[in-house]
């Protein structure tokens, strides 16, 4: 069974919302721009690096008041050859960059305007709860992109899950999610492997999992296939985790 973990890069980058710092022309980096109705709060931007250094990559959590992502183009003391990135804002559809050389200076600024994506209802119950002295429980959906690994062209690819839901379990062991309609984004539809959800029961203090949520007659994975839609009710089995 796979394992769900933090993407294969080699850095997580946190970029601050200071003025960029000034750049000779040769290094200048790539801008990223997004319209300022979009609230990039919760965007996350993946990229990868390819150049004489190897390949090397990251994403980033842009700050408060910040639409703007920048990408160095030198690494290390040499020059970045070609990269790709791709931006995931909830609400819209994924925006991706691909350069297989980079542009001259002065032509290195991105505007992206992302595009609205619609959602889906997902219904489901659990059964085989174990009272843990909680008064409510909340079952969070996560989001596995395969399709990056194929995006990105990773051969031996692990992955960072994204987070896109988390709702009241109600008192009869049923719950409703609204969530992103990833089966129709216009990227994610161009890749055989489109993703897989999981359900789980987390802790909301410290986040830790008290139950895995195993789809009931799915396989052994415990995940549930992006579709175009999500019939009738699924039904869960919980699990204690190991």
């Amino acid at each position: 069974m796979k394992r769900i973990t933090c993407l294969g890069f080699a850095v997580t980058m946190m970029f601050s919302p200071e003025p960029w710092v000034r750049h000779s022309a040769g290094d200048e980096p790539i801008r990223v721009i997004l319209p300022h109705t979009v609230d990039a709060r919760g965007c996350q931007f993946h990229y990868s690096l390819i150049g004489p250094f190897g390949g090397y990559g990251g994403f980033v959590r842009p700050g408060l008041d910040v639409s703007e992502f920048e990408i160095e183009t030198v690494h290390e003391g040499e020059a970045v050859e070609r990269l790709k990135a791709i931006l995931y804002c909830p609400g819209y559809q994924i925006e991706t960059i691909a350069f297989d050389s980079l542009p001259d200076s002065g032509r290195r600024t991105v505007q992206l305007d992302p595009k609205p994506l619609g959602t889906v209802r997902f219904r489901g119950a659990v059964r085989g709860l174990i009272s843990q002295n909680v008064q409510v429980f909340y079952v969070d959906v996560d989001y596995t992109p395969w399709w990056t690994c194929e995006f990105f062209g990773f051969v031996d690819c692990a992955l960072r899950a994204w987070a896109v839901a988390s709702v009241k379990l109600d008192t009869d062991g049923t719950f409703s999610a609204t969530l992103p309609d990833f089966a129709r984004d216009a990227v994610i539809r161009s890749f055989e492997r489109r993703g897989e959800l999981a359900f789980c029961i987390r802790d909301q203090k410290t986040g830790n999992p008290l139950f895995r949520l195993k789809p009931a007659g799915r396989s052994l994975l415990g995940t549930v296939p992006v579709a175009n839609g999500y019939p009738g009710q699924q039904m869960f089995d919980a699990e204690v985790p190991r």
